[in-house]
């Protein structure tokens, strides 16, 4: 399975909505890497992982009363993050 980079924007609002991700991501070990940017004013979460897919990341954070949506983008081979 390929690694992918996986962008969301998400409904967080505060640390105890990170906290909640954290608990959640912890139990996915196909996801190895995130973070969400709380300087963006869309709250944007960014997910390293392999053999999970956005529809599932999804499913998991509607659970934990985070909403989200996939952002497009566009990956480079150097996985350099390109806006369209």
């Amino acid at each position: 399975m390929e690694e992918q980079i996986l962008i969301f924007r998400t409904s967080v609002k505060n640390v105890r909505d990170i906290k909640h991700i954290a608990a959640l991501f912890t139990l996915c070990p196909q996801i190895y890497k995130w973070n969400v940017d709380m300087e963006d004013w869309e709250k944007v979460l960014r997910i390293e992982c392999q053999g999970i897919t956005p529809t599932e990341i999804l499913k998991a954070l509607r659970a934990i009363n985070i909403y989200a949506q996939e952002l497009e983008w566009k990956q480079r081979e150097s996985h350099k993050l390109i806006a369209r």
